[in-house]
């Protein structure tokens, strides 16, 4: 793994992980990949690239290096989580991360920080073949304020808050294996298929 790209970076790593997974029918968070749940896989790239602080979003966790926020606006979904974690973030950007998409590399999310930390911009985000991946970015943690108020009013749309940044795109050209989102046990079957140890 490249080390360049994230060395001497000063970022949080944020998992959101409180969903209620409706789809799903049991707690996304505990499903088991290759012995490990997705928590654990998503955590440990977190801890490889090497974010000074690690947020679990919306679930109690005990695991070593990491820190549980709940939320502050109960039921107010992605935003919800964003917004409780930024106010606790103790870094300038957070590498954001939903739990359900355990196959996306390190290589990616390495990728993925060097190009915000390039440029000026409110957030980097993810985009491939299906459009934007909101839940796969880097966002300043000084936009707090933005969430705060979209949340307070109910306008709880991810593009509510990103049509309020200036941001850039990060374009992902890989295998569309790694942006699998898990939400239903059919999504589950094609992740456990697609899975390369």
């Amino acid at each position: 793994m490249k080390k360049a790209a994230t060395e001497n970076r000063d970022f949080c790593g944020i998992v959101l992980a409180g969903g209620r997974s409706r789809r799903m029918g049991v707690d996304k968070a505990g499903l088991i990949l290759n012995g490990k749940t997705f928590l654990e896989i998503q955590v440990r790239k977190l801890q490889l690239l090497g974010a000074a602080d690690i947020i679990i979003s919306g679930k109690s966790s005990a695991l070593p290096g990491t820190r549980s926020v709940m939320d502050l606006c109960p039921d107010c979904g992605p935003l919800g989580g964003l917004f409780s974690c930024f106010v606790s973030a103790r870094q300038k950007c957070a590498l954001v991360l939903s739990v359900d998409v355990p196959l996306i590399s390190t290589a990616t999310l390495e990728d993925l920080l060097a190009a915000h930390f390039r440029g000026d911009y409110d957030a980097t985000i993810l985009t491939g073949e299906g459009g934007l991946e909101p839940l796969i970015a880097v966002y300043n943690t000084d936009t707090t304020a933005i969430l705060k108020e979209l949340t307070a009013n109910k306008k709880l749309a991810m593009k509510a808050y990103i049509d309020r940044l200036h941001y850039q795109l990060y374009s992902y050209n890989g295998s569309p294996e790694e942006l699998l989102n898990c939400n239903s046990p059919e999504d589950f079957a094609a992740v456990r298929l697609s899975w390369l140890p």
